[in-house]
C-alpha cells in the first residue's frame, strides 16, 4: 500500500458513509421483530423489514433525521441509498452493504457495541434482500444481471499467482476489414504478459509482443474503442468508446477467454475515457458530456457522479491500489478523487491545454500526466505538487505510460515516441512516424514499446536499442483472405516443389550417369592394377633369372679365368721344363 493510500484511509471524510450514520442509531429495547413462524411466500418491507427498521434505525434515518442522506422508513428513499451510494443489491445480500454490517462480515459492526442481532431477525433481512428486496406482496423482484464471469480480485497491483493469463482459442476473423486502416485510438499492454491490445474499427485486436503473433479479434460492434485498459491483475480487458453523439459504453472481456463479462453505462455519447479499480468492483468513465461517472461493476448500478469538470473528460485511471482516481479534461484541468466516497482529494493545476493521458507510478505516489501544452508533469500526492516537469513533444504530447520499473514512455505531434526517466532525462528517441504519434505503452516487462499513429502505422521497437522489431495491424485481414493468402502460398509451394523434383531428377540422372561412369573407371583402374601387379610380378621374375644367370655368368666367368691362369701356369712350366731339357740335351753334346 502506498503512503497516500493509507492517509486516505484514515481521512475523516471517509467515517460519513453508512456505516458510521449506522453507528448513532438508537436501538431500541421493545422485543426483536420475527419472521412468522410459517414460510412466507413473499418477504416484503412493509410486511417484515420495516419494522426491524423502526426498531434500530429510523432514530437516525427516519423521518426527521436522514444521516448520510440515507433514510430507511421509505422504501424508494431507502433503495436510492444513501452519501455513499446504494446501501441494499436486490438478490445479491452478500454485496449489500447494510447486511455486512448487520451480519458482522464487515466492521463497524452493527449495532455499535452490542451482540448481533438475533439470528431469525438476520434471516429474515438477507432472505429479503435475497428474493429481491421486495416493497409489498404485489411487488415483482427487479434482480440486476451479474457478470457472467467471476470478476473478485485480490486488491492492489500486485502480480496474481499462476501463470499470466493469456488469451486462448479467439476467434482471428475480423468484425470489419478495410485496406486502410483507422488512426489508433486506444493501445493497452498487459501489465504481466507479453500481450498488447489496439483499438481497430468496431473490433480490440490481441498480439503477442515477444513473436507479433496474432492472438485474437475481440468485436465492438458498440462503435470505435477510444479506450483500452487491463485490469491490474491483467485478468480482464476494458474497452470503452461508441458513436460520436449518439451513444457510448464500457466493455468488459475476460482475457483467456474472449467472453464478455458485463457492459457498464449507457451514454449518449461515446466514451473517451475509462478504467477499472484494482478489484474490479468499479467502473469509472466520462466522456464529452464531461460528467465522470462510476458505476458498481457487480450489477451495473451508478454509484457517483462527478461534475467538476468543465469540458471534455479525456483521461481516467485508479491508482494501483484503487484508493484514488485521477480524472484530467480538455481544458487542463485534472482532479484526483477518493475512489470510495467520490470526494475530491486533489485539484492539480498547471497544464494549459487538452490533458491527453494520465498514467500512476506503481507504488500510487506519483501521477503522470501529459498535455497538447507540450509538457509532461510528474505529481506527487501529499501536497498535489509537480515535482517535474519538462518539454517532452514540440506542437503536443498525446501519450504517456509508466513501466514496472519507472520509465516513462510518450508521443505527440512532433511524431515521435520517447523513453524518459523520472528525472526528465530522455533515454532514447525512437524512429519518427510519418504522420503524428497518437498513442504509446511499454510491454508488460519494459522490454519493448508499442506506438501507433494518425494513419494506423503500429510498431514495436526494443527499449534497449530502439531497434526496430516489427509492425501490427489493427485491421488484419479476414480469414477468407488468410485462406486464399494460403491457398496461393500453396500452389506457388507446389510449383516450386514440382520444379525441384524435375530438378532433383535431373540431378538424379546426372548423378547416376556420373556413378556408372565412375563404377567404369573403377573397373578399368582394378584391371590396371592387376595388369600393374603382373607386370611387377614377371619384372621380379625376370630380375630373379637375370640375377641367376648373372651369377652363373659370374661363376663360369671365374672358373674360365682359373683355368686360364691354370693354363698359363702349366705353359709355364711346360716352356720351363722344355727349357731345361733342351739345356740338358745341348749339354749332352
Amino acid at each position: 500500500m502506498s503512503l497516500i493510500s493509507a492517509n486516505i484511509r484514515l481521512l475523516p471524510a471517509l467515517t460519513l458513509s453508512i456505516a458510521a450514520a449506522l453507528q448513532t442509531c438508537v436501538v431500541a429495547t421493545a422485543e426483536e421483530a420475527k419472521p412468522d413462524d410459517k414460510a412466507q411466500a413473499k418477504v416484503t418491507y412493509e410486511e417484515h423489514v420495516q419494522a426491524i427498521f423502526r426498531q434500530h434505525c429510523f432514530t437516525c434515518h427516519g423521518p426527521d433525521t436522514a444521516k448520510s442522506d440515507l433514510r430507511l422508513d421509505n422504501y424508494a428513499a431507502m433503495m436510492r441509498g444513501g452519501a455513499s451510494g446504494a446501501v441494499i443489491e436486490p438478490g445479491d445480500a452478500d454485496s449489500s452493504r447494510l447486511w455486512k454490517l448487520v451480519s458482522h462480515e464487515e466492521t463497524p459492526e452493527m449495532p455499535p457495541k452490542q451482540d448481533k442481532l438475533p439470528e431469525a431477525t438476520l434471516a429474515t433481512l438477507k432472505q429479503w434482500i435475497t428474493l429481491g428486496a421486495l416493497e409489498k406482496a404485489g411487488s415483482t423482484a427487479k434482480i440486476k444481471a451479474k457478470p457472467k464471469i467471476e470478476m473478485k480480485a485480490s486488491a492492489g497491483a500486485g502480480k496474481p499467482e499462476g501463470p499470466p493469463p493469456m488469451p486462448e482459442g479467439l476467434t482471428r476473423q475480423p468484425s470489419v476489414y478495410t485496406v486502410r486502416p483507422a488512426a489508433v485510438t486506444a493501445l493497452a499492454a498487459s501489465p504481466w504478459a507479453p500481450l498488447v491490445a489496439v483499438a481497430g474499427q468496431k473490433q480490440i485486436v490481441l498480439y503477442n509482443t515477444d513473436n507479433a503473433q496474432l492472438l485474437g479479434v475481440l468485436a465492438f460492434p458498440e462503435g470505435t474503442p477510444q479506450v483500452l485498459r487491463f485490469s491490474r491483475s491483467g485478468t480482464v480487458l476494458l474497452a470503452g468508446g461508441g458513436r460520436d453523439g449518439q451513444s457510448g459504453r464500457v466493455v468488459l472481456f475476460d482475457v483467456k477467454s474472449g467472453q464478455r463479462i458485463t457492459e457498464i453505462g449507457d451514454e449518449l455519447d461515446t466514451v473517451l475515457a475509462a478504467d477499472i479499480n484494482d478489484d474490479h468492483t468499479q467502473v469509472a468513465l466520462g466522456g464529452p458530456r464531461r460528467v465522470v461517472k462510476i458505476y458498481n461493476v457487480a450489477d451495473g448500478a451508478l454509484v457517483h457522479e462527478i461534475r467538476k469538470h468543465t469540458e471534455w473528460i479525456t483521461a481516467i485511471e485508479y491508482s494501483p491500489d484503487g484508493v484514488l482516481l485521477a480524472t484530467a479534461d480538455r481544458n487542463g484541468g485534472m482532479f484526483v478523487w477518493e475512489a470510495e466516497t467520490a470526494r475530491e482529494y486533489q485539484n492539480l493545476k498547471g497544464h494549459t491545454a487538452c490533458i491527453g493521458a494520465v498514467s500512476w507510478r506503481i507504488d500510487g505516489n506519483i501521477l503522470a500526466s501529459t498535455s497538447e501544452d507540450g509538457t509532461l508533469k510528474l505529481w506527487e500526492m501529499e501536497q498535489g505538487q509537480v515535482v517535474k516537469n519538462w518539454a517532452a513533444h514540440g506542437g503536443g504530447s498525446l501519450s504517456v505510460h509508466f513501466a514496472m520499473d519507472g520509465r516513462l514512455v510518450s508521443c505527440g505531434r512532433d511524431k515521435t515516441t520517447k523513453i524518459w526517466d523520472q528525472n526528465g532525462a530522455q533515454q532514447r528517441a525512437l524512429e519518427a512516424f510519418g504522420d503524428i504519434a497518437l498513442r504509446s505503452v511499454f510491454a508488460h516487462d519494459g522490454g519493448r514499446v508499442v506506438a501507433g499513429d494518425w494513419t494506423g502505422e503500429i510498431r514495436v521497437w526494443n527499449a534497449s536499442d530502439g531497434a526496430l522489431v516489427t509492425k501490427l495491424a489493427s485491421n488484419p485481414p479476414t480469414l477468407a483472405m488468410l485462406a486464399e493468402a494460403e491457398a496461393a502460398r500453396a500452389a506457388a509451394a507446389k510449383v516450386a516443389a514440382e520444379a525441384a523434383t524435375a530438378e532433383l531428377a535431373a540431378a538424379q540422372k546426372a548423378a547416376d550417369e556420373k556413378t556408372a561412369a565412375a563404377a567404369a573407371l573403377a573397373e578399368r583402374l582394378k584391371a590396371l592394377q592387376a595388369e600393374i601387379e603382373k607386370v611387377a610380378t614377371d619384372k621380379a621374375a625376370a630380375d630373379k633369372t637375370l640375377a641367376d644367370k648373372a651369377a652363373a655368368a659370374k661363376a663360369a666367368g671365374d672358373a674360365a679365368a682359373a683355368a686360364a691362369s691354370a693354363a698359363a701356369r702349366a705353359a709355364e712350366e711346360k716352356a720351363a721344363y722344355d727349357k731345361t731339357q733342351t739345356a740338358q740335351a745341348s749339354a749332352s753334346n
